[in-house]
């Protein structure tokens, strides 16, 4: 029998994106999202007693294995590749910089390729939108302060 942990483990390692709680049920066999919530739990606990270089967060879509941040600013450079296209990535530049931006401000600043940039943005978790009036508040996620190493903005 395949160890639930491990297999937890090893789906969360193969994702580039968060993965769903009711996923990793389905992946292991049960029912209750507590329990695998205890499992990724204990597997935090595993990885940092035994001082790994990764950990598991929680993302507002699931979950997703990272480096730690002390451990990530070091390694970048051995990133194969970016997982956000050119222009996406000058789009989230924007948004850093400019915290709590109208979707619709941004698209008169950068044009309506934003449209897309922000779909994959959200797509992939680096930016969370939420609806104001006709248009969205655009703000980085956790994923892209941890990404990114960069303190969280108030």
């Amino acid at each position: 029998m395949v160890d639930k942990k491990r297999l937890i483990e090893a789906a969360l390692f193969m994702s580039s994106d968060p993965v769903p709680v009711d996923r990793l049920n389905k992946l292991i066999g049960v029912a209750a999202p507590g329990y695998t919530k205890t499992l990724i739990k204990e597997i935090n606990e595993e990885y940092r007693r035994n001082g790994n270089a990764f950990e598991i967060i929680e993302e507002p879509d699931g979950y997703l294995m990272t480096l730690r941040p002390e451990y990530a600013v070091h390694v970048k450079e051995f990133a194969k590749e970016t997982e956000l296209s050119p222009h996406a990535l000058k789009t989230l530049a924007y948004i850093s910089k400019n915290e709590g931006i109208l979707k619709s401000e941004l698209v008169k600043r950068l044009g309506t390729q934003v449209y897309k940039d922000v779909k994959e943005l959200v797509g992939k978790g680096f930016i969370v939108q939420k609806k104001k009036g006709r248009s969205s508040e655009l703000r980085t996620s956790e994923k892209f302060r941890k990404y990114f190493g960069v303190q969280e903005v108030l």
